[in-house]
């Protein structure tokens, strides 16, 4: 009887997995691309790029900015109270390239973090088209600036986004991330997103592009400037006032780097779910599909006879091929999906441990040197 139930299960899980890496071929093969610019005019577009301890990441964001042609530049970077070598290095670019630093000091303050700094930005924005950058991300291309202008202009867009390759530079980033990037992509389908009058939107903080006017009209970062998740947010409330939006394949125009701390990427998580709707059903759900999908195969191998084998040996093979995909978008050794099942691990302890802070009704977490404090 318990065979029967683990080939049951198995089957389930195959079933799940090979739709799973079907999704993901087709979310990203469908996402479109940005158009290509092939004209000798000059786009003007202010950028606004918030910081806080940034100074591993700010200078190579920067040189990527300073590097892109057929455009016109005001950088704006907003700090927010750095205690790293962040402001001396924009400093650095300010005298060289005019960079505008606007320094913050939200920690004090009721009014605080990435919302905060990006709508003071935006007060100093004077072109019609805005750019939020984080810090972390990288152009790879010196016509990604001009090509998203391009586009937006084009096909009438309000604003846009660019979904990036992930800089996994660490063994805990590489083995955990893309299990995460699949899950998202899994949860949120690209081509939901991008269908036409849909209400749903995928807002990438890492590059978000708008019309200044549009930008202004909704309220900007402000409307969400107590919110945990701005950048979903911020995009799901400018979509639902009709504004077009469209996300774009950024696989070899953007790249942002992922924090190598398992510390980091444990609280990353948590502020995710933290910033949901729904999310004691989200969490629920994972923990359910996590355990089903990829804990019961490896139960199966080893509760079941050997000539029932294949049955969980199918679906772990689909397992590392799910996550080697992800591996292989971003140009990572596919070799570290062979260790998901530390990914699935990991994952499954933090969502147990927010499940105990939701029985406690308050979830604490830091993210970019703040404490947030959720309640129920």
């Amino acid at each position: 009887m318990l065979s029967e139930i683990f080939i049951f299960l198995d089957v389930i899980s195959i079933g799940v997995l090979s739709y799973w890496i079907i999704i993901h071929h087709l979310e990203f093969k469908r996402l479109p691309k940005l158009m290509v610019d092939s004209s000798f005019s000059t786009e003007k577009i202010s950028i606004i790029i918030p910081t806080r301890n940034e100074a591993k990441n700010v200078r190579s964001c920067l040189d990527s900015i300073v590097k892109q042609k057929g455009v016109s530049s005001q950088i704006i970077v907003v700090d927010d109270s750095s205690i790293d070598e962040t402001r001396s290095i924009v400093k650095q670019y300010a005298e060289k390239y005019g960079v505008e630093l606007l320094e913050s000091d939200s920690l004090n303050s009721k009014m605080g973090g990435k919302s905060w700094l990006c709508y003071q930005g935006s007060i100093r924005a004077v072109n019609d088209v805005m750019l939020f950058l984080d810090a972390d991300t990288v152009l790879m291309k010196e016509d990604v600036l001009k090509r998203s202008i391009k586009t937006l202009k084009s096909q009438d867009l309000d604003f846009l986004s660019i979904f990036p390759r992930f800089d996994m530079r660490s063994v805990w980033t590489r083995l955990i991330y893309p299990l995460y990037i699949n899950t998202i992509v899994l949860l949120e389908p690209f081509s939901k997103v991008n269908r036409e009058h849909s209400k749903k939107c995928f807002l990438v903080g890492a590059f978000a592009l708008f019309r200044k006017n549009v930008y202004e009209r909704v309220g900007g970062h402000m409307i969400v400037v107590n919110e945990i998740l701005e950048d979903k947010i911020l995009g799901e409330k400018v979509r639902e006032k009709n504004y077009r939006f469209k996300l774009f394949n950024g696989d070899d125009l953007v790249a942002t780097r992922i924090e190598d701390g398992i510390r980091d990427l444990w609280n990353a998580t948590i502020r995710f779910i933290a910033g949901l709707n729904h999310r004691v059903i989200v969490t629920i759900f994972l923990l359910i599909f996590y355990l089903l999908v990829f804990l019961i195969p490896i139960a199966s191998l080893i509760f079941l006879p050997s000539s029932l084998k294949a049955f969980a040996l199918i679906p772990i093979t689909l397992s590392i091929m799910l996550n080697a995909l992800e591996m292989s978008r971003n140009k990572v050794n596919p070799v570290f999906a062979l260790g998901y099942i530390i990914a699935v691990v990991i994952l499954v302890s933090i969502l147990l441990y927010i499940m105990v802070c939701f029985l406690k009704r308050r979830l604490i977490f830091r993210w970019k040197g703040r404490e947030y404090i959720v309640k129920f």
